[in-house]
């Protein structure tokens, strides 16, 4: 008898372990900042000064990436960040385990040539990167884990500064220590990109976009893998400032999230993000930086009427480095 209450003790403290592994994952998956696309990413840096990588089209049209006027252009990169963040697994304020964080991403992708239309310039991608994200400092190594992402978009900018783009992305997260996939999300998407000069030194990005995500996360028995799943509307607004050799991009993102699934039923996010970053050129093709950021969430529970508001702040350093054929 005494041997069997010590196994039910131990599969009980067992399975209250797995649960709460799996409810932080979650959150952390739920919370990760997915990396953009490469050409949006160039998009929202893109610079008022002549000293922009941007390159124009016969309809005056500028592209995002450097692209050929015909065939299929190639770009590679590296980023590497190190960084503290004061709340790496989202959760409420008397469970926070602040932490440096140490990422690794390596990214690549095409352009699939240039169609310039009578009012547009229209370009197919392709592209995918991996990323090795290490908790670097406290007790949270049994969650260093390793993303995938890949996306297909095709993007038309036109000559008023607007573009419109319609896409596809995946991305799956898989514990390092476990070899063991902890969260996939397949997501189709919309959106639209206005930039402008605000002077010759300075540019406004404005961006809105709308988002389905079809996901598949860490579960034990009785828990619904589906929970995340979600429709995503999102707005930012940033500025791209040269002073000097320093390019400075303070953003501002508002975030609503509507989840309908298992016990997320009647969940929604608002989610604020505020972050500057500046960065450093040494060259074309390399670049440091330092950035900075605050998120605040504020959720409505759902059927399972648990609270997932949480605040967190990053500060750190990277440095960037691409190569373009």
């Amino acid at each position: 008898m005494k041997i069997l209450n010590s196994s039910l003790l131990f599969a009980l403290a067992t399975a209250i372990a797995g649960g709460q592994d799996a409810n932080q994952i979650q959150n952390r998956s739920d919370s990760e900042s997915r990396p953009q696309p490469a050409p949006l990413e160039a998009a929202s840096n893109k610079s008022g000064s002549e000293n922009s990588s941007f390159s124009e089209s016969d309809t005056g049209v500028q592209r995002p990436v450097s692209l050929k006027n015909k065939g299929i252009t190639t770009y590679f990169g590296y980023d590497s960040k190190y960084f503290y963040r004061s709340n790496p697994l989202a959760t409420d304020s008397s469970a926070k385990q602040p932490t440096g964080m140490w990422t690794n991403t390596f990214y690549g992708g095409s352009g699939l040539g240039v169609f310039d239309m009578d009012s547009a310039v229209v370009t197919p991608y392709i592209g995918a990167s991996w990323t090795i994200n290490d908790y670097a400092e406290g007790d949270l190594g049994q969650f260093n884990y390793n993303s995938t992402n890949a996306y297909a978009l095709l993007l038309a900018q036109y000559g008023n500064g607007w573009s419109a783009r319609v896409g596809f992305s995946y991305a799956m997260d898989r514990s390092i220590d476990n070899d063991t996939e902890d969260y996939r999300d397949y997501s189709p998407s919309i959106g639209v990109m206005k930039a402008y000069a605000l002077s010759p030194s300075t540019t406004g990005i404005f961006d809105a976009s709308i988002s389905s995500h079809d996901t598949v996360s860490f579960v034990i028995p009785g828990m619904n893998e589906s929970k995340l799943d979600n429709t995503e509307y999102s707005l930012s607004y940033g500025l791209n400032h040269i002073y000097g050799d320093f390019v400075i991009l303070p953003k501002y993102k508002l975030s609503y999230k509507s989840f309908d699934t298992g016990g997320n039923d009647g969940r929604n996010d608002l989610t604020h993000i505020l972050s500057l970053k500046i960065d450093y050129p040494l060259s074309d093709s390399f670049k440091i930086s330092a950035f900075t950021g605050f998120t605040s969430r504020d959720s409505s529970t759902g059927q399972d009427n648990v609270n997932y508001d949480y605040e967190s702040y990053d500060a750190g350093a990277s440095l960037g480095l691409t190569a373009r054929f």
